[in-house]
């Protein structure tokens, strides 16, 4: 098991790689930009692959960020269907959007939301990544 102030040297020292990693990723898309620009010759899936891979880069800083600042109250620990870092009391990962705390969310979700069993059909809930309609279906949404 890793003690707490190792585990705080491995969140500082990927929050630096993290920022280094995502300034290079700035500069890198403003001058691919820039020189798409000066040829009068844009290639948009070039330009939204690399926003892609910054927008992931940038989201993965703030989170360990975040770890980061609650460093000195404990670690959430790691999603665990992709493995990525989450803080304390997130309730989906920011990567792969999964919940992370599937136990205590059936419960509260169970007690609170979902009425009693009927003669019909059981109620059902839909997933973070579905939007509800108004009969009750659910539909995926885009990424």
């Amino acid at each position: 098991m890793r003690t707490t102030p190792e585990i705080t040297d491995e969140l500082h020292r990927r929050l630096n790689e993290l920022a280094e990693k995502v300034a290079t990723l700035h500069w890198d898309l403003g001058g691919l930009t820039y020189e798409m620009a000066i040829r009068d010759h844009f290639r948009l899936d070039v330009l939204v692959r690399k926003a892609a891979e910054l927008q992931e880069a940038d989201a993965e800083l703030g989170e360990v960020e975040r770890l980061v600042a609650d460093a000195d109250q404990g670690v959430g620990g790691q999603c665990r269907a992709c493995g990525a870092p989450h803080s304390r009391g997130a309730a989906y990962c920011w990567r792969c959007g999964q919940p992370l705390m599937l136990q205590a969310q059936a419960t509260l979700v169970g007690a609170a939301v979902v009425p009693p069993p009927t003669a019909e059909a059981p109620p059902t809930l839909a997933p973070p990544s579905a939007r509800a309609l108004s009969d009750g279906t659910t539909v995926p949404r885009r990424g």
